[in-house]
């Protein structure tokens, strides 16, 4: 694989479990405080990547009506997501469709 801990932490789309032992955590926080990198974590936010819009605010953030909404996601311009029986989209996707 040949990642760095340092890298998984840089790599939002990083999923894995780490095992670290006491003594190397340890080690890992006496050279970050000892070379001056330790700082406070910022707070955390919802990534807006992750967040779910539902049918209007799509509508009104592409301006365009559910009848449209309904016909592209038919067509497989875009793909909505089903939450039980409400539909969602990824905002992520609706940006990137926005650009194009």
């Amino acid at each position: 694989m040949g990642n760095t801990i340092k890298d998984l932490l840089r790599d939002e789309r990083a999923n894995v479990n780490v095992v670290v032992s006491l003594a190397d955590l340890r080690e890992l926080v006496n050279e970050l405080v000892e070379n001056g990198t330790a700082t406070a974590p910022a707070p955390v936010e919802v990534e807006r990547s992750r967040e779910l819009m539902t049918r209007d605010e799509v509508c009104e953030y592409l301006g365009v009506t559910k009848p449209t909404l309904h016909r592209w996601n038919k067509l497989g311009y875009l793909t909505c997501i089903k939450v039980g029986s409400k539909v969602r989209y990824r905002r992520e996707d609706i940006e990137a469709f926005a650009v194009k």
